[in-house]
């Protein structure tokens, strides 16, 4: 019976021994992949051409209000960032083929759901119809701008109501390659209006002769739209999740409304030197 009991004893200490060891080697595995995690540097494709949100600065050094943002919501969330600027097609084609981990900035639709994970938004675009100051008392609708020309950046979200007064011959939009161009054809009077985001239209005015002759039109009005930190799914690396959780809490914190004012504003500011010429 004492054999019998010694036995058992034996088996017993075996095996909680036998499950401290694999519990040991867990905790080991589980530390050695939170450093490797902390370690890693995830690249972060971003804009080249969309001050103040993002812009290169030469040298693949990238600038503005949304990397101001990303970079105070990394060390908040202990990840380790590299911020590299590309031509806008080429973000789309690096997060959809799954070679960079994390993009910005993007605005939802289904087909870019399909193909990336939206964090959190950094800022809010807001759509805007720009004119020449004169004509602020003239065109004040849609159906006051029946016959004109409008002018729009190539791969421009335009609103839905923007789209449809094209279509339905209420108005000719006239694509080109940058607001800057529009803003061209505006003095020029090439074209009698253009849309474009009020916050990179504000921007690049500050940098215009002609910045007090072309002004918002408020009584024409486009909802806003959230703008992403995004990351891919077709990317594939450790820590990646947790990762992307780690940013969006941090994110959230940070820009709680999503319109991140207080990053955005130094840029607007008048009296603040040029970043540089993005």
């Amino acid at each position: 019976m004492n054999s019998l009991l010694r036995y058992r004893r034996l088996i017993f200490t075996a095996a909680v021994l036998l499950l401290a060891g694999h519990a040991g080697t867990a905790t080991a595995r589980h530390t050695q992949l939170t450093q490797q995690i902390q370690e890693t540097v995830w690249e972060v494709a971003v804009d080249e051409a969309l001050a103040p949100y993002s812009f290169s600065c030469g040298q693949q050094v990238a600038k503005g209000s949304d990397i101001d943002l990303l970079q105070d919501a990394a060390k908040l969330a202990g990840v380790r960032l590299k911020i590299v600027p590309y031509p806008w097609k080429r973000v789309l084609y690096l997060v959809q083929n799954g070679q960079v981990p994390f993009a910005l900035p993007l605005f939802y639709n289904e087909e870019r759901a399909g193909f990336a994970h939206f964090i959190a938004p950094l800022h809010q675009g807001v759509p805007t119809l720009f004119i020449r100051k004169e004509k602020l008392r003239e065109y004040t609708s849609l159906q006051a701008l029946k016959g004109k020309r409008i002018g729009y950046s190539r791969g421009y979200a335009l609103p839905s109501e923007f789209t449809e007064a094209i279509q339905n011959g209420v108005i000719t939009g006239d694509e080109v390659n940058s607001s800057k161009q529009n803003m061209q054809n505006l003095m020029l009077q090439r074209i009698d209006g253009f849309i474009a985001s009020y916050t990179t239209t504000q921007f690049d005015l500050r940098f215009t002769e002609e910045n007090e002759k072309i002004v918002a039109q408020p009584a024409i009005a486009f909802g806003g739209r959230d703008a992403f930190l995004v990351a891919s799914k077709a990317y594939k690396a450790d820590g990646l999740e947790k990762a992307m959780n780690s940013l969006k809490t941090a994110l959230t914190s940070l820009n709680p409304g999503g319109r991140a004012e207080k990053y955005i504003q130094p840029y607007l500011d008048k009296n603040a030197p040029a970043p540089c010429q993005p």
